[in-house]
């Protein structure tokens, strides 16, 4: 990685954008999520800083790019043309729906994915881990943003897709998604043109695997991917499976949009369009990166917040693609150190509170809660997309999955209060 630098400021964009080269196959590790930051700058902060850089630069002086007008109100019956009923808003209750008992009153087993970048390659090794320690849960629930949104259909599929899952993490494509942002024209609402992103779902996202997922959504199981709708600042739930079930290359061609958008990081990747009938006419919505609003998505919010003893039985694990805990750094006074460190310690504050609710729901109504997480004395960054570093990461679930000490009840720092000085 290239060291910090002193940028002149570039012109405006050109309106045209040279194509970028594609990338071969998916590697599922696409995007770091907004929620991990650097994990404490391991060596890769001056990324990090370039692209916060980047940002900046972009920032002033450039067109904004026009859009359809269209009011609330027919926003709120919005929905993507030829899919009604895929999605909802977090508190709808057909979500709510889908957390409580089947129709034979077994409780749900659920899996949330957060975001994470190149980290989303321990996520993968857990799961990979999981399958050879004989053990792994048939999800009922399976939820995903950002990284996690990519990894939620191989979890969600089970052992057949293991293979694919850990060929998509360590066999070195991914290295090539994130050249030096100066390397490339900086562009009118984005760093990168999101062509290679989106290029690399396309490559997994075949027609076996929407039958699959079609297959598994007729016996009520449920795959679930969460975006940030930026028109109206709310989480939208997006039923996979309800996608997958309507078949053919439309189908296909929203499921993979919906997963792109998850993993589409506000001023690095472009904002995804989606296509939506509001009324008697058509608009373009915008949707980014899932966590931009939480790191991951386990529950919605009603459901957190009801009377204790309202639900009973049942497991809820949460598998972050990073570090869960805090770390300690000596942050330099530097423009772009303090953006970066302020970033990331926001982030993990924000995912601190979603881990202590769900957390505190779980001891409320009797459902068991795990999280798993890069241990806080492993070396990690979301935007190292280096091979050697995702398999290593990779083998780091992977092994601690096998040896039975990937799972706790909480992180360590929601365990014990930290004592004053």
């Amino acid at each position: 990685m290239m060291a910090d630098a002193q940028f002149s400021r570039p012109p405006c964009p050109n309106p045209f954008v040279p194509s970028e080269v594609e990338a071969p196959h998916a590697a599922l590790a696409s995007c770091p999520s907004t929620s991990r930051g650097t994990n404490g700058g391991l060596g890769f902060r001056p990324t990090l800083r370039a692209l916060l850089a980047a940002l900046l630069l972009t920032t002033s002086g450039c067109v904004t790019i026009p859009r359809e007008d269209f009011t609330q109100a027919e926003h709120a019956i919005a929905y993507p043309v030829g899919f009604p009923h895929v999605r909802y808003g977090i508190n709808d209750p057909a979500v709510r729906a889908m957390f409580r008992p089947d129709a034979a009153g077994n409780p749900p087993t659920m899996l949330a994915l957060s975001g994470g970048g190149a980290n989303g390659a321990f996520g993968a090794g857990v799961l990979y881990g999981w399958t050879r320690a004989g053990n792994r849960p048939e999800f009922s629930v399976v939820t995903g943003v950002s990284t996690g949104a990519l990894i939620a259909p191989f979890a969600f599929l089970g052992p057949k897709w293991d293979a694919e899952l850990k060929k998509g993490f360590t066999d070195g494509t991914a290295s090539h998604l994130l050249p030096f942002p100066f390397v490339q024209p900086l562009f009118r609402d984005s760093i990168y043109t999101g062509k290679r992103l989106r290029g690399l779902v396309d490559s997994f996202v075949t027609p076996a695997m929407m039958a699959a997922v079609a297959r598994e959504q007729a016996r009520g199981r449920r795959l679930l991917v969460a975006t940030t709708d930026l028109d109206s600042q709310d989480l939208v739930v997006w039923d996979m499976g309800a996608i997958a079930a309507r078949g053919g290359p439309a189908a296909r061609d929203l499921f993979a949009t919906v997963l792109t958008a998850s993993a589409a990081i506000p001023g690095v990747f472009p904002p995804v369009m989606i296509e939506a009938q509001m009324g008697n006419h058509v608009a373009h919505e915008l949707h980014v990166d899932g966590s931009t609003i939480g790191a991951f998505f386990a529950l919605p919010d009603t459901a957190l917040i009801l009377p204790a003893g309202r639900t009973s039985g049942g497991s809820i694990y949460v598998l972050v693609n990073g570090k869960a805990d805090d770390e300690f750094a000596v942050t330099k006074r530097s423009l772009m150190s303090l953006l970066s460190r302020s970033f990331d310690t926001a982030s993990k504050a924000t995912q601190r509170t979603s881990l202590a609710t769900v957390a505190a729901f779980g001891q409320q109504n009797h459902v068991a809660t795990w999280v798993a997480a890069v241990p806080p004395d492993e070396k990690s960054s979301s935007l190292d997309f280096r091979q050697p570093a995702m398999q290593a990461l990779f083998e780091l679930g992977r092994a601690r999955m096998v040896a039975g000490t990937a799972w706790a009840d909480l992180p360590t720092s929601l365990k014990a209060p930290v004592k004053a000085p």
